[in-house]
């Protein structure tokens, strides 16, 4: 039995009875991070877009768009709420798959769950295979797929949607194969679009990509069965170096979507650390940036082709500027409010200025942690590191880090009654009987 096939016979195994809590709990959170990152991205103009081209193609009133009285196709539902998920860049990421791994599947299992009318079960299950079908094929990709600028979350997120969709669907071993081999020839997102309404459109493409592959695979709709191993297929034209010996570790692995990382700054993950760093210097010295003379932030080389716009000149492109976060973040700014991230940000004079202090310089060998180093004009030189890639083992915690970041989200969205009932909804995810009372407040804005 080749790969593909035996990746989709651990997605047609997967069970909710079979997931361990840890699982259960973060496929929950990660549900809840979601929702509210899809909230407050409801409304940014490139939802307006996607959403004002569905009406116009039209389409049967089948799921949810979330933050709008509007229904739309199982598809365009899924597209349009995987590219507001993404509008922020404020969802999780995991690095095994070097991407975001809820925002591509998310979409996908609650548009089709809904139609469908899954349970809360059904859907947690399925939105593990898709996640765990990610972390599965970026091991045996291997780094080589993303320094070649290929967008995981894009590509590798579009076989996790169609995981998801063939699990909720209930198909056999070879459709599921088949769904794989849809979403595969289809598969599409480049790094050289970040900073641009097409980075969130990655996301959307592949959410609705694959759970259209599930679909026309459950109709029977053909394809190879072995997309990924096959010459010419998706491994050998995107990666310089597969690995089956990868695959096969990575296939024994019981549990990857523990190791979902939540991302409480509103900007590219890869400049998280850098923040991280430079505010523990700003808290701890009392720092007033006047006194900053330089700063160099050590980052891994792979930084430089992701967030290193050197002159941002938009809210998109600030997220993407280790620069220009690491001075926000000397200048006591709140980084993890969605509502920082203008165009007038880019242009103000004393974080231009703070900005154009910053150096940042490639580890000499790639390392985990990001290093900041202040010069202040009185002579000192201080240094901090910083890893955000560590998953957290307090999961009691992580709820309530998570609970706060999606009440800032959706509050001024829904008030205080829409936002508790979703909250309580997601903690007790599994036992719901339909997602019907989870995504009605998302919808019901009067």
């Amino acid at each position: 039995m080749g790969a593909t096939l035996q990746l989709a016979e651990r997605i047609v195994h997967t069970r909710h009875d079979g997931l361990s809590m840890a699982t259960r709990t973060v496929a929950a959170q990660a549900l809840l991070d979601y929702l509210g990152v899809t909230l407050a991205g409801a409304n940014e103009p490139l939802t307006r877009i996607l959403l004002e081209q569905a009406e116009a193609e039209g389409g049967r009133p089948q799921a949810t768009v979330i933050g709008s009285s509007r229904r739309a196709s199982v598809r365009q539902a899924a597209l349009i709420n995987g590219a507001a998920g993404h509008a922020h860049d404020y969802d999780d990421v995991h690095d095994a798959m070097t991407g975001h791994p809820t925002v591509p599947i998310a979409p996908a299992v609650l548009a089709l769950g809904e139609h469908l009318g899954a349970s809360g079960a059904e859907v947690i299950a399925a939105f593990c295979a898709g996640v765990e079908t990610e972390c599965i094929l970026g091991r045996y990709a291997g780094p080589s797929h993303y320094a070649r600028g290929w967008h995981a979350t894009g590509t590798l997120g579009t076989f996790g949607a169609a995981a998801a969709g063939a699990r909720l669907l209930g198909l056999d071993v070879e459709r599921t194969a088949t769904a794989l081999g849809i979403a595969g020839t289809q598969a599409a997102g480049l790094k050289s679009q970040f900073g641009t309404m097409c980075k969130p459109l990655h996301a959307g493409h592949a959410a609705a990509t694959g759970v259209e592959a599930a679909l026309l695979a459950a109709r029977g709709f053909d394809s190879r069965l072995d997309i990924l191993e096959t010459p010419q297929g998706f491994m050998a034209t995107q990666s310089d170096a597969p690995s089956l010996e990868r695959f096969h570790a990575a296939l024994a692995i019981a549990d990857w979507v523990p190791d979902i990382c939540f991302k409480y700054h509103a900007a590219c993950y890869l400049t998280h650390s850098a923040i991280e760093a430079a505010r523990t210097l700003q808290t701890q010295h009392g720092l007033d940036p006047a006194e900053v003379d330089t700063v160099e932030v050590w980052v891994n080389q792979g930084h430089f082709g992701v967030c290193n716009i050197q002159h941002p000149s938009s809210g998109l492109e600030a997220k993407f500027s280790l620069r220009l976060t690491v001075a926000l973040a000397l200048a006591g700014e709140d980084t993890a409010s969605i509502r920082l991230f203008t165009d007038a940000l880019t242009t103000r004079a004393d974080l231009v200025a703070l900005r154009d202090r910053i150096i940042v310089r490639a580890h000499e060998r790639p390392r985990a942690e990001t290093r900041v180093i202040i010069r202040t004009a009185a002579g000192s030189t201080l240094d901090a590191e910083a890893n955000v890639a560590i998953p957290l083992d307090d999961l009691e915690l992580q709820w309530q880090r998570l609970t706060a970041k999606f009440q800032s989200l959706v509050e001024p969205v829904l008030g205080l009654r829409a936002t508790r009932a979703v909250l309580d909804q997601c903690l007790a995810f599994d036992e719901l009987a339909s997602l019907e009372p989870l995504l009605q407040p998302l919808r019901d804005l009067s």
